[in-house]
């Protein structure tokens, strides 16, 4: 079987992708066949991690993982060889799809692919293509992604929030109470996507 790879982007690299590429490598454990990697539309290549996402957890793991970690700017390569394209918002989703026009059915944002993933129950031998053609179907018949009042709500209580600007989007807060908002809203998001992904099955040792 085929795992398939996820790609995650945010602007930076340094804070909502690299969160959510660490964050759903632990989720999905050391023997997973999946491929969990991060880059930024507007990235510095080089750049050190956030310090508070590398301050995140304090396992030795963790800060391993988040020491190393350099920035990257995404490049075409980067998306044509994802199988699945997770971005922080629907803005950058926007970018990368005028970039990259044909690999915009396997692109959308955490909180989307949070959202349009219920339900979803690996089985087949490519995990990844079976779960993008979930997330495809789902876009037909779920509760829009908006910030109207009386829509969205399926993904409000998923997240746990009554109202926010933009469901489809976690925005790049500063501040540190806003920060923190921040990094939890992303990790919100990867815990259902992990949950959905979850039962994949594992190459044997």
């Amino acid at each position: 079987m085929t795992g398939g790879s996820i790609l995650i982007v945010c602007a930076a690299n340094v804070c909502r992708s690299p969160l959510a590429e660490l964050e759903l490598r632990r989720r999905l454990g050391e023997g997973s066949s999946l491929s969990v990697r991060s880059a930024g539309v507007r990235a510095n290549d080089g750049d050190p991690i956030c310090a508070d996402v590398a301050s995140r957890h304090a396992d030795e793991d963790w800060r391993a993982r988040a020491q190393a970690h350099r920035a990257r700017e995404v490049t075409p390569e980067m998306l044509a060889a994802a199988d699945l394209v997770l971005t922080a918002s629907r803005d950058l989703r926007g970018e990368l799809v005028r970039a990259a026009p044909e690999h915009r059915d396997r692109m959308f944002t955490l909180r989307e692919a949070a959202h349009l993933g219920v339900g979803f129950a690996p089985g087949g031998s490519d995990v990844i293509a079976d779960y993008v053609a979930h997330l495809d179907r789902a876009r037909t018949r779920a509760v829009p992604l908006s910030g109207s009042p009386g829509r969205g709500g399926g993904l409000r209580r998923l997240l746990g929030r009554r109202s926010v600007e933009d469901p489809a989007s976690i925005a790049d807060r500063h501040g540190s109470r806003g920060h923190a908002g921040t990094l939890s809203e992303v990790e919100q998001a990867v815990d259902a996507i992990g949950g959905q992904l979850g039962r994949q099955r594992r190459h044997s040792s």
